[in-house]
């Protein structure tokens, strides 16, 4: 059709119609260019032997945007980089894809010679929990390097599945405990991060003692996990997780209810971290714990906060009083 025809067929050149008809090839001739000079997935894998971190988080973003087809295998090809910059970014991006063919890959990069590779490719593994890698993962349990080490620790409990592998899960899990005595801080963290996995599992005396532990991020995760125990009634109730807030928070192994008596001595631990000197995201998470709980004997000392504490004290515990009560009302 000629351009006069098309013109006509239009409704001449000043028409809507014609005028719409050229804003849509505008526009597809606009994508084509676009499309056709988009850069390659290879140069922002280029840009990963930049010295500048700034360049590869930007490049690592970009290739984000890709499709997974185009880019894994091209990263798997990258691994063996002799630039462990380039080498570090590729692990991080195979653990950002979640894509099974970057497996092998990252369970290779638990021996690289670098431990800053070898604990972010033990991160991606953990991301993509990945039972295949447990093995591998529970030669490094132990790791010099405290990176490794602590990344090998949280993604144990990631990894691990009784259904693929009950006996090696159970000596993963036999690690995790050992490692919430480690000296490092670090490691406590990521085995409190690993134990929860395995539903806390022979853990409870443990957590009940680190309650006083000279890390606060330790104290924080304690206090968060011993909530979580106590709230527990009845085996398989996820339910009881989800918290004040309704985000959910499943655990991988259910957690088992406990005795009465570990309920009422974790409620005493809980009142004890609602004093002033202790850190306020500390206090909360205790205020959400016993909310949580829904023991009564928590009420004087709450009510006590109330008039002694911080705002978000008193806002924490105006929550938590007007459910206790509700309760005991209800009961």
């Amino acid at each position: 059709m000629s351009y006069r025809a098309l013109t006509e067929a239009l409704g001449g050149p000043h028409s809507p119609r014609f005028s719409r008809f050229l804003m849509l090839l505008g526009s597809g001739v606009l994508l084509w260019l676009v499309t056709c000079v988009r850069e390659s997935p290879e140069t922002f894998i280029r840009q990963f032997e930049s010295m500048n971190s700034g360049v590869r988080t930007k490049a690592g973003n970009e290739l984000i945007r890709f499709d997974a087809d185009e880019v894994v295998p091209l990263l798997v090809q990258a691994a063996d980089d002799e630039l462990v910059r380039v080498r570090f970014e590729v692990m991080k991006m195979l653990g950002r894809f979640r894509d099974p063919r970057g497996v092998q890959t990252l369970i290779r990069a638990l021996d690289d010679r670098s431990p800053r590779v070898a604990a972010v490719a033990a991160a991606s593994l953990s991301a993509m929990r990945v039972p295949e890698a447990l093995p591998a993962l529970m030669m490094y349990a132990r790791d010099p390097s405290l990176d490794v080490r602590r990344y090998v620790i949280a993604a144990l409990g990631a990894c691990h599945s009784y259904a693929v592998s009950p006996a090696l899960s159970d000596s993963a899990h036999g690690e995790v405990l050992h490692a919430l005595q480690a000296a490092q801080p670090k490691v406590r963290m990521a085995a409190l991060q690993s134990v929860r996995e395995f539903g806390y599992r022979g853990a409870i005396e443990q957590l009940l003692e680190m309650a006083d532990d000279p890390s606060p991020e330790a104290r924080h995760v304690v206090v968060q996990a011993l909530g979580e125990v106590a709230t527990i009634r009845k085996r398989g109730d996820v339910e009881a997780l989800r918290g004040v807030q309704g985000r959910p928070a499943p655990t991988v192994d259910p957690i088992e209810p406990v005795a009465a008596e570990v309920r009422t001595r974790i409620v005493d631990l809980l009142i004890e971290r609602l004093v002033p000197d202790e850190y306020q995201s500390i206090r909360t998470k205790a205020i959400r714990g016993l909310e949580q709980i829904g023991d009564r004997r928590a009420i004087p000392p709450l009510e006590r906060l109330r008039e002694e504490g911080s705002e978000e004290d008193r806002r924490e515990v105006r929550r938590a009083l007007d459910e206790l009560r509700e309760e005991e009302a209800a009961g």
